[in-house]
């Protein structure tokens, strides 16, 4: 399952269910009182939980995490969306950019922005600032709000279409 489908998996939840897996899949811990209430009350005034979790995607305590890659790639079988993402911040810059576009968009990177992402992570971008225009791209939010149904007809239709090129 790639990351989007993880996260999409997560969003389809109910609100409290939804907090309390977000923390644990994305962060890596339990939710503290506070936050749980905090984004109880967001999605209460009607934020949508894909917005709720690009926000907790873009926190500094899930960057932070993210970025911290010692044991990225010992536990293949997890499907915490951190060790993902920390398999991802664990990748040198190439295959890094390659991978956000199909873990996180569902496709194939388009030529000319993905050549830019890379120059720029070259030239001393931070990959969590790479990641943070990722998850927060309308392409991204759109993609998460979709009902489990048209996500899944999407993802499978860009892994049709990347098989054939």
């Amino acid at each position: 399952m790639n990351l989007a489908a993880k996260l999409h998996k997560i969003a389809q939840l109910e609100d409290r269910a939804f907090v309390s897996e977000m923390y644990r899949r994305v962060l890596d811990r339990e939710p503290d009182e506070e936050g749980t209430a905090h984004r109880l009350r967001q999605l209460g005034r009607g934020t949508s939980k894909h917005r709720v979790l690009i926000e907790i995607l873009q926190t500094d305590e899930a960057l932070g995490l993210f970025a911290h890659s010692a044991n990225a790639g010992q536990d293949d079988k997890n499907d915490k969306a951190s060790h993902a993402i920390r398999r991802l911040f664990a990748m040198k810059h190439e295959p890094f950019v390659h991978c956000l576009y199909r873990e996180l968009l569902c496709r194939e990177p388009d030529q000319p922005a993905y050549a830019g992402y890379v120059d720029a992570l070259n030239r001393g971008r931070a990959k969590s600032a790479v990641f943070a225009r990722f998850v927060s791209s309308s392409e991204f939010e759109s993609l998460l709000g979709l009902d489990k149904y048209s996500f899944a007809r999407r993802a499978l239709d860009q892994l049709i279409l990347s098989f054939y090129k």
